[in-house]
């Protein structure tokens, strides 16, 4: 059974290339996703492109998930996108920002298959809202951190992408 988590966030203020270059870069990302880790498995570029092996350890203390996931599609300043084959999480990761009117949107789905069967499936309706908060919980540090100057934005991106990203 497939199962769709999702948020997002307005962005006032901030421009796209900004927002993606924060969604898309490992470092930047351990400091506004919650209690999450994350680590290149495959890759020698700080920011994942297509082909790249990323693992993304989320909990507290030891005890927590490890996602695996590879890059699918990377497509700057708007979205990539990262099929999860861990365990535990199996599916298409996906992360996009839009520009709106006065700055940008950032997205976040996962759509997921379920694991552990019918108790997957029973548990899903009480673990989708909880999902979903944790991921607007995510998107909404990931804007105080750019509105506030604690993620930088593209400056920290290699020549060659700032230019793609502009």
């Amino acid at each position: 059974m497939k199962a769709v988590v999702s948020a997002s966030v307005e962005l006032p203020g901030i421009q796209t290339p900004a927002a993606f270059a924060a969604m898309v870069d490992l470092a930047a990302q351990q400091r506004w996703m919650i209690a999450t880790r994350l680590y290149p498995l495959e890759a020698d570029a700080p920011v994942p492109r297509v082909g790249s092996r990323v693992a993304a350890f989320t909990g507290v203390g030891g005890l927590g998930f490890l996602d695996t996931m590879t890059v699918t599609a990377y497509e700057p300043p708007h979205r990539w996108v990262v099929d999860k084959d861990g365990q535990l999480l199996r599916g298409i990761g996906t992360m996009q920002v839009t520009p709106v009117s006065g700055g940008c949107r950032a997205s976040w789905t996962n759509e997921l298959t379920l694991p552990l069967g019918i108790l997957g499936r029973l548990a899903f309706p009480v673990i989708r809202p909880v999902a979903g908060l944790a991921l607007r919980a995510c998107l909404q540090r990931m804007a105080r951190m750019l509105r506030t100057g604690e993620l930088p934005g593209d400056h920290q991106l290699p020549d060659d992408e700032r230019k793609v990203l502009r």
